[in-house]
């Protein structure tokens, strides 16, 4: 191994020789006996990445908390059960725009316009409304 690979092989798998593939960690250590200049640099970089963990903190919670989290959610969901506020909450709030949507066209129809057309097309909003037959 040269120090090229061995820079190389530090920044793909790390300071610690022991992570590393066996025939390259062997090659490794083989090198590091052998030459000063490569001690150096795997102790350097042993340095570098205890000064980049100490700096680097971890998420205040993890995966399992997250999953906790998500597993109450879904209890929660599955045992929610729509009450009668909530129908006739969605029911009021459904009538209440087909109202305003009423009375902005009907405020918003020219002085001439023909008053039936005006409501045949509510009729259609409502579901109320006959197209001849064709629905």
């Amino acid at each position: 191994m040269t120090r090229a690979e061995l820079d190389e092989a530090l920044l793909r798998f790390g300071a610690d020789l022991d992570r590393w593939p066996r025939k390259l960690a062997d090659s490794a250590r083989r090198l590091v006996v052998e030459d000063p200049d490569a001690a150096e640099m795997l102790a350097r970089f042993a340095a570098f990445e205890r000064t980049l963990g100490a700096a680097v903190h971890p998420p205040p919670f993890g995966s399992a908390e997250i999953g906790r989290i998500l597993a109450a959610v879904e209890a929660e969901e599955a045992t929610w059960r729509p009450t009668w506020r909530f129908w006739a909450a969605s029911a009021g709030g459904s009538l209440l725009s087909l109202a305003a949507g009423a009375v902005v066209m009907l405020a918003t129809l020219p002085r001439g316009a023909d008053l039936d057309i005006a409501l045949s097309v509510l009729a259609l909003v409502s579901g109320q409304g006959d197209l001849g037959g064709l629905l």
